[in-house]
């Protein structure tokens, strides 16, 4: 059975799935530098669209999709009419996870939520955790996934995404530890945020794996920024699962200090091409594949493609790609409905 926010239901009712999105969410804890940008206090509107669309987090604005629940039940309306059955979102506390938000949106859309736990990027580790070992952190996670979130008892489906930077800090480490020990004791798979410039999934897939976690309970995010073939093989071959999950994110940020961003997205039809070339390669049954809606700019009510991006655009291009019909449907449906079941799969 999957954990959704409303209650457990059988995977084969999920639907088509979105493996990593997020509803509602604070970003404006990691604009650094964009901060002295003069543009940066400005409201995102026509007339400031096409900053964003360079650079993401050049508006404060952008940072944040706020619980508006008008504009985020018409989104998920146009994900249902685009073929959407269920949306993982992977929004943790620290970034703006909202429990009672996540299940009205589902109770009032028809959509499926399954909801995330753990702790995000070290910049933003509560004190309070700092001062927990990696079997309190894991507690943590274990209760909310079994018992619920604390303040709403809606309990998580998913572990993560757990955070790690370009250099993985101490606290980082014992938060992927803690990861590992919750899914040991409750089956749940894990997501791992990783930096999208480094190659940080093999050295954490490795240690997840170190501990005894399956491997197909383990999937390595953002893997789609910039395509590394050989990267993403040697990854494939660990038996993880990897995540193209920045499809509708064709940016190109400019380079400079303090900036989450550098250089240039690749763009959603060299996606489905590295996609095509791995299924080629037969590993169909490891990849999952998403939008990652994360900023303002992104939903259809600001200018963007929406959470039904993947159905009403990539769908195309997967198949001027080469990949199936049949292929498409383990990409949106059989693969993340696995990851999501967890423990033995079945």
């Amino acid at each position: 059975m999957i954990q959704t926010v409303t209650g457990n239901i059988d995977k084969q009712n999920l639907g088509k799935i979105l493996s990593h999105e997020h509803l509602k969410i604070d970003l404006s804890a990691f604009v650094g530098a964009h901060r002295k940008n003069p543009q940066h206090d400005r409201t995102l509107a026509l007339d400031t669209l096409y900053l964003v669309k360079r650079d993401p987090y050049v508006l404060a604005d952008n940072t944040v999709i706020e619980a508006d629940e008008d504009v985020l039940r018409n989104e998920l309306a146009l994900f249902r009419a685009a073929g959407g059955g269920t949306i993982v979102d992977l929004t943790l506390p620290e970034i703006g996870r909202d429990p009672a938000y996540l299940k009205e949106l589902s109770e009032k859309s028809g959509v499926h939520i399954v909801m995330g736990c753990g702790f995000y990027l070290d910049s933003v580790i509560p004190a309070a955790v700092r001062k927990m070992n990696e079997r309190e952190r894991a507690a943590v996670m274990i209760r909310e996934i079994e018992d619920g979130d604390e303040c709403t008892g809606v309990r998580a489906g998913v572990i993560g995404e757990i955070g790690t930077s370009g250099i993985v800090t101490e606290d980082e480490w014992k938060n992927v530890r803690a990861a590992g020990i919750a899914s040991l004791e409750t089956g749940k798979s894990i997501h791992l945020h990783t930096s999208l410039y480094e190659e940080n999934g093999l050295a954490l897939g490795d240690e997840l794996i170190k501990m005894g976690v399956a491997p197909r309970n383990i999937c390595i995010d953002h893997v789609d920024v910039v395509l590394r073939g050989a990267y993403c093989r040697r990854l494939l071959d660990k038996g993880v699962f990897i995540e193209f999950d920045n499809f509708g994110k064709e940016f190109y940020a400019p380079r400079g200090a303090n900036v989450p961003l550098t250089g240039r997205f690749a763009y959603d039809l060299e996606r489905c091409e590295m996609l095509a070339s791995l299924i080629q390669s037969g590993y169909i049954d490891q990849l999952l594949v998403s939008n990652d809606i994360c900023i303002k700019s992104m939903l259809t009510a600001y200018g963007g493609a929406g959470y039904g991006h993947i159905y009403d655009t990539v769908y195309d291009m997967c198949l001027d790609c080469g990949i199936s019909e049949e292929d498409f449907k383990k990409l949106t449906e059989d693969n993340p409905a696995s990851f999501l079941q967890g423990g033995d799969g079945d």
